[in-house]
């Protein structure tokens, strides 16, 4: 799934812009988040300084009624998503948080606060921040091999999964470079390499995914529309 990437939401017409979306989900660069407008409730997702290592925190607010009291709250922060950001991080969720001050009048908005514990998505900094790989490592871990795959150094990829009567890659289809991007970099995939036969083989904990022939060149420029 490819997500779009905003540069930021401080001003009515950006936030009227992002609701027209066919799917109003997108990253947020400043501040770094995911913004989710589903139905009548606003989810933001907090990415930590390390999102391998960390968890994500997640917002959740709105009504089960309307949109109003959301776009209320949105109205009453001046249309900046730091500032709604920077209420909720100072809200005490160990109590009734509609005696927040965040929140005002606005008895019909409910805030949840949770943890993502999945780590299934990734901020665009995160994969910003992988450079090419222009040698064979001394250990596929999957750092180098998220490398590897996010600028496409390889040929001849294919699945490697077994099915419950053990048959090899033939019955699965194959995943997409983005489905591959953020199992490697999701830590409890535990994913790891192994080169055979000029062949890289790329297991997910012990189970085989799947495996392609590595090319050490740099690759060539991508045309963003």
């Amino acid at each position: 799934m490819v997500i779009p990437v905003l540069n930021q939401l401080s001003q009515r017409q950006q936030w009227l812009d992002f609701c027209r979306r066919e799917a109003p989900y997108c990253f947020i660069e400043s501040p770094e988040c995911l913004v989710d407008f589903q139905s009548t409730f606003l989810k933001i997702t907090l990415f930590p300084q390390n999102p391998l290592m960390q968890d994500a925190v997640k917002y959740s607010l709105g009504s089960r009624r309307s949109m109003e009291p959301v776009w209320r709250l949105i109205k009453g922060c001046e249309w900046d998503l730091q500032a709604i950001i920077n209420g909720l991080e100072t809200m005490d969720f160990s109590s009734n948080v509609r005696d927040n001050s965040l929140l005002k009048v606005h008895t019909d908005l409910s805030v949840r606060k949770y943890f993502n514990r999945e780590h299934c998505v990734v901020p665009p900094s995160h994969i910003g921040l992988l450079d090419p790989l222009m040698a064979e490592p001394n250990i596929w871990d999957s750092r180098q091999l998220a490398r590897l795959i996010t600028h496409q150094q390889f040929t001849s990829l294919r699945s490697e999964q077994k099915s419950s009567l053990g048959h090899h890659g033939s019955n699965f289809k194959t995943p997409d470079l983005g489905e591959i991007t953020l199992t490697l970099l999701n830590p409890v995939e535990n994913c790891i390499g192994h080169m055979h036969k000029n062949r890289l083989h790329i297991f997910r904990g012990k189970q085989p995914f799947i495996s392609l022939i590595p090319r050490f060149i740099w690759p060539k420029p991508r045309l963003t529309p």
